[in-house]
């Protein structure tokens, strides 16, 4: 019975890590994801540019 405990207490005591682990991942990839956006953005406003200039 012992054993059981050892092994929740083990299980208990690395979830911390992996929650921290996954939250940096999780972090990581937004941040690459919101700099893929700004270069979306960055095209976008210059090609509407070059249309809002075509127009003239």
């Amino acid at each position: 019975m012992m054993f059981n405990f050892s092994i929740f207490g083990v299980i208990f005591a690395l979830l911390p890590i992996v929650v921290v682990v996954f939250v940096l991942g999780w972090i990581r990839c937004i941040y690459q994801n919101s700099e893929k956006q700004v270069e979306q953005n960055e095209k976008m406003i210059e090609l509407l540019t070059e249309i809002k200039e075509k127009d003239k």
